[in-house]
């Protein structure tokens, strides 16, 4: 059987509901969230409204990137600029809406949810980097080298600016991934979430 072809185009604002629902997919099995949303079906209604906010707001920076097939979206890349992260005021009132669905799915999780973003905001790195917000394949494009595909444009955009990027993850079964692509672990034990899994936050210095 002939392999299915892949392209990789720019995320567009139109494409971020199919991103933000692709995300909710391929992130339903994240540790982060598997401990602050254990009932899958909870996780799922309080996932799509958020990632698709942030698919979004990445869309606005023209910088990430999507993967298509025969049947749509099979992999997506959010990556902010240097200097995007945190968000700001209007950005963060501009997705009010899209975190009140998120609430209002899950009202006694929503506080620990909402405390993974502010813990990372206070030790996100200072120095000017590229912040890879998110990366998910849907599970239809698992091993077909969709998540390195789409990681390429970011990376080559990062080294052209001889600028750094950052990612932060709590699911070790990523590292491996990563440091294939020139990550390595700088913080081992990121404490987002009180008594929940730890993140990794991993750094890909330029490459010339």
């Amino acid at each position: 059987m002939e392999a299915e072809t892949t392209r990789i185009d720019i995320l567009r604002r139109a494409d971020a509901r199919a991103a933000g629902l692709l995300l909710s997919v391929s992130h339903g099995e994240y540790p982060a969230f598997r401990h602050v949303f254990p009932a899958a079906e909870v996780r799922r209604r309080a996932l799509v409204p958020f990632m698709t906010a942030s698919a979004a707001d990445a869309a606005a920076f023209g910088v990430s990137t999507v993967a298509r097939d025969s049947r749509g979206l099979v992999g997506v890349a959010l990556w902010l600029p240097p200097g995007a992260f945190p968000w700001s005021i209007r950005r963060k009132v501009r997705a009010t809406p899209a975190l009140l669905r998120t609430a209002l799915s899950a009202p006694r999780s929503f506080p620990a949810f909402a405390g993974i973003g502010a813990a990372a905001e206070k030790v996100h790195p200072p120095e000017p980097h590229w912040y890879l917000e998110a990366l998910g394949v849907h599970p239809r494009g698992q091993g077909r080298g969709v998540g390195t595909s789409l990681m390429a444009e970011g990376l080559r955009r990062a080294d052209a600016s001889g600028l750094p990027c950052y990612l932060e993850t709590s699911d070790p079964a990523n590292e491996m991934f990563y440091r294939r692509l020139g990550f390595e672990v700088v913080e081992r034990h990121l404490e987002h979430i009180a008594g929940g899994p730890p993140y990794l936050g991993m750094r890909r210095p330029p490459r010339s």
